[in-house]
C-alpha cells in the first residue's frame, strides 16, 4: 500500500472511531428523551401491583384533595416501556395522608371499605413519594415520622 493510501485508510478509521464515540455519548440523551415525553408522571419505587410486571408511575397533574380529606390522583400501573406511561394500567386512586393509606381503583361502591383494594404504605418503598406529592412533605419528615412508628412498635 502506498503511504497515500495508508493515511487514507487510517483516517477513514479514524472518522468511524469519532463516529462511533458521538452516537456512544447520544445513547443517554436518546433514552431521557424517550420519558421527556411523559413529563408529570413520577415513578413510584418498588410499587407493585398484584400479578403485573413492570413499573409504577402517579401523574402529578391530576393530584387533588377531595372534600373528604382524600388527596386523589391517577396511576399507570404494570409500565415496561416509557410510552405505555398513562396508558398501561390506568387507575384511579386515593391516599389518606393521616393513615398512610393508599385505595386503588377508586370508583362507585363501598372502595373505602374494601381489603383487596387498600394498602398499608407505613412501610411501603414508595412512601417518600406519596408523602411528598400527595401530602406535601419533605424526604426529612417523612423520615423521622417513619422512626416514630417503628419506636413505638
Amino acid at each position: 500500500m502506498t503511504t497515500a493510501g495508508h493515511i487514507a485508510g487510517e483516517l477513514g478509521l479514524a472518522i468511524f472511531a469519532i463516529l462511533a464515540l458521538v452516537v456512544i455519548a447520544m445513547l443517554p440523551a436518546i433514552g431521557a428523551a424517550q420519558w421527556a415525553g411523559r413529563d408529570g408522571w413520577i415513578e413510584e419505587p418498588a410499587a407493585t401491583t398484584e400479578g403485573e410486571a413492570g413499573r409504577s408511575y402517579m401523574d402529578t397533574s391530576s393530584i387533588h384533595r377531595g372534600d373528604d380529606g382524600l388527596v386523589y390522583f391517577n396511576e399507570s400501573t404494570g409500565v415496561s416501556r416509557p410510552e405505555e406511561i398513562g396508558k398501561k394500567g390506568f387507575m384511579k386512586d386515593a391516599y389518606d395522608c393521616a393513615k398512610d393509606l393508599k385505595y386503588m381503583c377508586i370508583g362507585p361502591g363501598d372502595w373505602r371499605n374494601d381489603l383487596k383494594s387498600t394498602i398499608r404504605t407505613a412501610r411501603d418503598p414508595a412512601l417518600p413519594i406519596y408523602r411528598k406529592y400527595l401530602c406535601g412533605e419533605d424526604a426529612t419528615a417523612t423520615d423521622a415520622k417513619q422512626r416514630s412508628r417503628d419506636s413505638q412498635r
